[in-house]
């Protein structure tokens, strides 16, 4: 058993909870970053996403899902949500998450959801999973029913 079982309990049972059609895949070397995600799993990096997780003058969660290979605009995302914005701290994360940074899925908490166009551009994606030993693979149709995000082009340039 992994180190981030509890946060891959977690997530699972509310998968089950809500009826979330998702596959959750565990794998046994961390991937914590793009690069070992993509060694570890051979999964096409279209597919991979990355949310990041921020909060505005108000107090409230936002996060930025964009495709892996590409970072977060904040302009864009505070355009987005039409508020300035500032990115937490992987402690803060964790406290507004319940998830820790490596494995953030984009669902599970209570935040307001800003998901880039271009995500949208697959059939399924990959979210974290709960931890750095895994992911949810997921349809971009259920994480539109789940979610109901904001949807606009918050990718800013690509990760290096």
């Amino acid at each position: 058993m992994n180190v981030g079982s509890s946060f891959e309990e977690k997530l699972n049972d509310f998968i089950k909870m809500h009826n979330i059609h998702a596959e959750h895949l565990q794998f046994d070397k961390a991937i914590h970053t793009v690069q070992d995600t993509l060694r570890v799993t051979e999964i096409d990096l279209k597919y991979i996403t990355k949310s990041m997780i921020f909060k505005d003058r108000q107090g409230r969660t936002i996060v930025g899902m964009v495709p892996a290979e590409f970072r977060v605009s904040i302009s864009q995302l505070c355009r987005a949500v039409d508020e300035d914005i500032e990115l937490c701290s992987p402690k803060e994360s964790l406290e507004r998450t319940g998830y820790p940074v490596g494995g953030m899925p984009c669902f599970g908490y209570d935040a307001i959801v800003v998901i880039d166009n271009k995500v949208f551009e697959n059939e399924h994606i990959y979210t974290g999973g709960g931890s750095e030993f895994s992911l949810v693979k997921i349809s971009t149709e259920e994480v539109r029913k789940i979610i109901n995000p904001i949807i606009a082009k918050i990718r800013g340039n690509k990760s290096n």
